[in-house]
């Protein structure tokens, strides 16, 4: 306890809730977009559909809690699994501040402050990429395994938060192929294809079971979201073409390719579907929907270029290259229960001038189209690059999910609202405080790494020595990899007037202010001559053995 309440330990924790808290005061309780007023009026109701995400809502439904307490237990997820991220590679105090920088960044803050789905998903898998970076170089292997199932949770909430998360999650899984295939057995000698068969296992039990929990027991009603998918990319066709390719009755009577094209424009998909006087209506029956697809299909296969046209034309108004970002999609101040007739208990701002005051400052920067989807995209290639993709586990997840979220909705969005470059933005942020660890006075002074890629002694530097094969290691090292065979043992190295220091420490390491050992554990000098070094010490089921060099 007294290790846990160290002042640097306290201080550290209070800066982190202090965050916390502004954030949390700033938006209560809460903003929420028509779909997650539509998802809470489900959740109130047990009446669900499959427009959203018919899972992660029927859970909400077990035992309603008003929308309040899923943005507060979102947020602090949120904060923590950014910090777990963070704090492996930096220094302590470094940790958090490039936590409460990320957190107050002016392009991510406004959507924390929301409730929904993309959050939910945002929280889940950043927790998940933590939990896998965790275990990546834990020893013990009942943590271990505990730290991946606690992933593997957390990635399964991520899949049923959001449609289009498989593809991102499967990736995750699959880069951060050395954790599954460890989850019985050590790290070193697992082969590829193990690692292979083992993470597309991970993703396939991940995706099974959300299938079946959503086909057996929710059992939503079909609505059929991708409608708007087809009717979007057969405008798109169509206008190119100068060819109605829409099935008959999909438009009220009358209505003519000149109608069509006053309102599409793949750079600015709402319009289409909402605008007063469109001719659209994005909630057909199963059977139109099912001509619907069948004139998709058969566009798409014609016409590939002109698919492909619209399609690279959505992509790129979604990463802000043909203009800006609509205007409030980055800093959303949500909608009222009220205006959508919708029951959720969702009250008016707990402490509106306060909310006044961070929305202005918000929309100061908005105004200004200083964010942009694709100078995000770009920034997280070159700090995940910088970070190390092959040491840095959770750089190879983050760029892996940031970049493939955006994939699925450019293959079926039709919106190019800020809010789907949200969770790469963050991605992107988080990926910068890793790519800090080159900076020396930053980087933590026990850094991690993939058990996998490194010895058990601790990880490497990846840009410095290997370490020794077997040929060159001694006798005494040989021994006592022989005996890592009879059971489950942590290694601690001993030397003369070593301090203990708690697993906490290992992970952060020491920061100003903190009190650890003196100067003989951190440096204990030469040995004296003639003495062989004493080896380390390996604990076993209550034993503790010694073996000597020499």
């Amino acid at each position: 306890m007294a290790d846990v309440l160290r002042p640097g330990r306290v201080a550290r924790a209070a800066v982190l809730g202090a965050l916390y808290a502004f954030v949390a005061a700033a938006f209560l309780p809460g903003s929420m977009v028509p779909d997650s007023l539509d998802m809470c009026w489900q959740a109130m109701s047990g009446e669900y559909n499959d427009w959203h995400a018919p899972v992660i809502t029927w859970l909400w439904g077990i035992h309603f809690v008003a929308p309040v307490w899923l943005f507060l237990a979102t947020l602090a997820a949120t904060i923590v699994a950014i910090h777990l991220i963070i704090s492996r590679w930096l220094r302590p105090w470094a940790s958090v501040v490039a936590t409460s920088l990320i957190v107050l960044f002016p392009g991510t803050l406004g959507w924390l402050g929301h409730i929904g789905k993309d959050q939910w998903f945002a929280a889940a898998c950043l927790l998940g990429i933590a939990l896998l970076g965790r275990a990546s170089t834990e020893q013990r292997r009942r943590a271990r395994r505990a730290l991946l199932v606690g992933a593997a949770v957390c990635l399964w909430l991520a899949i049923a938060a959001r449609k289009n998360a498989v593809l991102p999650v499967a990736v995750v899984v699959l880069v951060g192929w050395p954790v599954p295939a460890s989850l019985f057995g050590k790290f070193r000698g697992v082969g590829w294809a193990r690692r292979i068969v083992t993470s597309v296992s991970v993703v396939v039990l991940l995706l099974l079971s959300v299938t079946l929990l959503d086909s057996l027991v929710v059992q939503p009603e079909a609505v059929h979201a991708e409608q708007s998918t087809y009717m979007f990319d057969l405008a798109g066709i169509s206008l190119d073409e100068h060819e109605m390719l829409f099935p008959k009755g999909t438009f009220p009577r009358g209505t003519t390719l000149e109608d069509v094209d006053q309102y599409f424009d793949p750079r600015a998909g709402d319009a289409y579907f909402f605008a007063p006087g469109t001719p659209v209506d994005p909630f057909k029956p199963p059977g139109q929907v099912a001509r619907l697809r069948t004139a998709w299909l058969d566009a798409v296969l014609e016409h590939p270029d002109d698919y492909l046209r619209t399609r690279l034309t959505y992509t790129w108004a979604l990463l802000g290259g043909s203009g800006p970002h609509p205007l409030r999609s980055i800093n959303d101040e949500g909608s009222r229960p009220e205006t959508w007739d919708s029951p959720c208990p969702l009250p008016e701002r707990t402490y509106p001038a306060l909310h006044e005051d961070v929305f202005d400052a918000l929309d100061w920067f908005e105004e200004r189209n200083v964010f942009r989807g694709w100078t995000f995209l770009l920034v997280l290639v070159a700090a995940s690059a910088v970070a190390g993709l092959r040491k840095v586990l959770e750089a190879r997840c983050l760029l892996a999910a940031g970049v493939l979220s955006l994939v699925g909705l450019a293959v079926a969005g039709i919106s190019p609202t800020y809010r789907y470059s949200w969770f790469t933005a963050l991605a992107a942020l988080v990926a910068v405080a890793l790519a800090l660890r080159r900076i020396p006075a930053l980087a933590a002074r026990s850094p991690g790494g993939d058990g996998a890629e490194v010895p058990e002694g601790g990880p490497p530097d990846d840009d410095g020595p290997a370490p020794p094969t077997a040929a060159e290691a001694s006798p005494a090292d040989g021994a006592a990899s022989a005996g890592d065979a009879e059971g489950e043992r942590d290694v601690v190295p001993v030397t003369a007037g070593a301090a203990v220091v708690d697993a906490a420490a290992v992970v952060d390491g020491p920061a100003e202010g903190d009190r650890v050992a003196g100067p003989a554990a951190l440096d204990p000098g030469p040995e004296p001559a003639g003495e062989p070094p004493v080896a380390p010490v390996r604990r076993s089921r209550g034993r503790r053995r010694r073996r000597g060099g020499g």
